[in-house]
């Protein structure tokens, strides 16, 4: 189970790394792209459907609170560093580090002369070695948390803005794919998973 959710995490880091979303294209807080030859698009929410998920999340957040086991991050964080399995702020630590020099390098390749082209291409590989480490932290804190409360209403609400933001293309018109949540968790995970990642893409670019 453990090995399928870094799967999971991982291909969606895979999707969100990738520029043009495999065909993607963003437009409008829009972005359409090609699943299995069907063109669908995700956008952002309107204001009447952000409140339903805000609702929808609040009850789920108490039917979490009401499960047996339920605990928050900070109590997952704290006791998976007092038991010697992970340290999230460590992790952390090292994130903050190597994002740090992610921005040296970038500063360092854009004054470079193009016809240094070794230099040009060490910075470049160094670019991508730290890119990489920082993926495999992300990977590791995200499945390390993933059954810490936050965490799954992360999951809950990307998954409810997915399904309410997915159209697809029918005959010319833009056309929603799910009108239940059952629905959603009985497509093919091929199709879920680039829709999620998409909304998670549109909802970071729309913060930052």
């Amino acid at each position: 189970m453990e090995n399928k959710e870094q799967q999971l995490l991982t291909d969606s880091i895979r999707d969100l790394e990738m520029n043009d979303f495999s065909n993607g294209i963003v437009q409008d807080n829009k972005l359409v792209f090609i699943v299995a030859d069907k063109t669908y698009r995700v956008r952002m929410p309107i204001q009447s459907e952000q409140a339903m998920v805000d609702n929808k999340k609040n009850i789920a957040q108490l039917e979490y609170l009401r499960q047996e086991g339920c605990i928050t991050r900070k109590q997952l964080t704290q006791q998976l560093k007092n038991i010697g399995v992970f340290d999230v702020d460590k992790a952390e630590e090292s994130r903050e580090q190597l994002t740090k020099e992610l921005k040296q390098m970038w500063f360092i390749l854009a004054t470079k002369s193009s016809d240094n082209k070794m230099s040009i291409e060490e910075c470049s590989a160094k670019i991508i070695k730290i890119q990489n480490e920082l993926k495999n932290i992300a990977i590791e804190v995200a499945t390390q948390l993933a059954p810490s409360l936050e965490s799954r209403l992360e999951k809950f609400t990307i998954e409810y803005l997915t399904l309410l933001c997915t159209d697809s293309q029918l005959d010319g018109k833009w056309v929603r794919v799910w009108e239940t949540m059952e629905d959603f968790q009985k497509e093919d995970s091929s199709l879920t998973e680039r829709a999620c990642a998409n909304v998670t893409w549109l909802l970071l670019n729309k913060r930052a």
